[in-house]
């Protein structure tokens, strides 16, 4: 008579959070929406029932930030993984590329003869270092947060197509099974359902193409 098979053994509490996963995800996605909602907290909003330029912007925010509420409560209330050494690496990568975006702005708004470019400049330094730093260290954190950075620093400058499309990329390299031609269609998709929503659907400032 085979013997009966052995339930897996639940994973290791932290405490009181059952799910480490899910409630460090939930908690890093909170903090992010927090710093943007304060990002465009100088930005107008509402302007009837037009939208200003920090409607938006505070409109994703606040999505993001519920989002990452409920994956904090759930990280609390039902049981789940532990975070793996390369989730902890890819953390704490992310969190250097993020100071070293902001070391290169100074550096090159004090020493490049292109200061006005120090942000687009700096962010795309950033991506590249993200993108080799992926090699090594959790890939999703990384990507996520290069593209994020890319995004940010370029959209000014750079305008909203292009820029569009190369977050998207950086952005799909995060999964380990991409298909990098399935990814090239969507961004295109993507790309230009952006170019059409916001400069025109809902009347945001951004520039389509670069504008130096």
């Amino acid at each position: 008579m085979s013997k009966a098979a052995k339930p897996h053994a639940a994973p290791p509490r932290v405490g009181f959070i059952r799910n480490p996963q899910d409630f460090y995800g939930g908690l890093a996605l909170v903090a992010i929406a927090v710093f943007a909602w304060w990002a465009g907290s100088d930005l107008a909003g509402m302007r009837g029932i037009a939208f200003g330029p920090g409607t938006a912007p505070r409109l994703f925010a606040g999505m993001l930030g519920l989002l990452g509420a409920g994956v904090l409560v759930a990280g609390l209330l039902y049981d789940g993984s532990a975070v793996e050494n390369e989730g902890k690496r890819g953390i704490v990568a992310s969190v250097a590329l993020i100071l070293l975006f902001f070391v290169f702005v100074n550096l090159f708004s004090k020493f490049s003869p292109w200061p006005r470019l120090a942000y687009p400049l700096a962010s795309v330094v950033t991506a590249c270092c993200g993108i080799a730093m992926a090699f090594f260290v959790g890939r999703g954190p990384v990507l996520i947060t290069a593209a994020t950075l890319f995004f940010a620093g370029c959209i000014r400058d750079f305008g909203l197509i292009p820029t569009s499309f190369v977050t998207l990329m950086i952005a799909a390299g995060a999964s380990r099974e991409v298909n990098w031609l399935q990814s090239t269609i969507w961004a295109a998709v993507l790309t230009a359902f952006c170019a059409f929503l916001f400069p025109y659907a809902l009347k945001l400032p951004l520039q389509p193409w670069p504008q130096f």
